[in-house]
């Protein structure tokens, strides 16, 4: 009978084995979704340590592919991202109760924009697989979750913010983006110094375009975003930093098409 008994034990354990080693395997395993401009959309499973490079590498972007303007999408981004959002969007509101109409009317279309945009978790990457796989720290390890959508190639530069309208502009190579500006008519409202410049990997630069402080000339790659600011004294009865947050935003946004 003990024989018997031990010999069921022993049997209980070894079938629960495989189970108990198929539930670890199961939690170890990083999915992450590549979508875009790949030849295998989907799922893609990682072992424990797996980076973007790996998951790019795995999905493998077509020649259509615009890696510069990849999304790499992470939902614990999205709470610093909601509440950048709401805080925009309550300077918004309080603005166009401004006594001047084109200060009113930029930041009525730029509420409007916002409200087309919500956070998307988006963590600014300089995407270049093979690179990253021998560079470490510019090649981050995934998580549960992790999105990356690589979108196609695109020819245009957009330029927004206080303008008389939103402009979509064909890019040109080695273009200074102030020169973009001639294109676009900027508002009465619009910052006569500065310039922020939204490259498509979520790079934020801000050149002064004025005389006095003047940048050297900066170009702007294909779906970058030009933000043409408010006029400081009017942007700081808000918040100072207004401007500067407003193009981080639209950095988290995808490129323009």
């Amino acid at each position: 009978m003990q024989i018997r008994s031990t010999a069921l034990v022993a049997s209980l354990l070894l079938s629960a084995f495989p189970v108990c080693a198929a539930g670890q395997d199961a939690q170890v395993t990083t999915q992450v979704q590549v979508t875009g401009q790949v030849r295998t959309p989907g799922i893609v499973d990682l072992p424990p340590g797996g980076r973007l490079a790996d998951a790019l590498i795995a999905a493998s972007p077509t020649q259509d592919a615009y890696l510069a303007g990849t999304l790499f999408l992470r939902e614990r981004e999205r709470t610093a991202q909601r509440r950048l959002h709401a805080g925009l969007m309550h300077d918004l509101q309080e603005l166009q109760k401004s006594s001047r109409p084109g200060v009113v009317q930029t930041a009525a279309a730029l509420a409007q924009w916002l409200e087309e945009h919500q956070a998307t978790g988006r963590v600014r990457q300089h995407i270049a697989p093979r690179l990253m796989q021998v560079r470490p720290q510019a090649n981050p390890v995934l998580v549960q979750g992790d999105m990356v959508v690589i979108p196609p190639r695109t020819a245009t530069v957009r330029v927004m913010g206080a303008v008389v309208a939103e402009c979509p502009l064909k890019h040109e190579p080695l273009r200074d983006a102030l020169d973009y500006l001639r294109d676009c008519a900027a508002s009465d409202a619009a910052d006569p110094n500065d310039l922020y410049v939204i490259q498509p990997d979520g790079n934020v630069q801000k050149l002064g375009i004025a005389a006095w402080n003047r940048s050297d000339p900066q170009a702007v790659a294909p779906g970058g975003t030009l933000y043409v600011p408010l006029e400081q004294s009017s942007a700081r009865i808000v918040d100072e930093d207004f401007n500067s947050e407003f193009a981080a935003f639209i950095a988290t946004q995808p490129i323009t098409p």
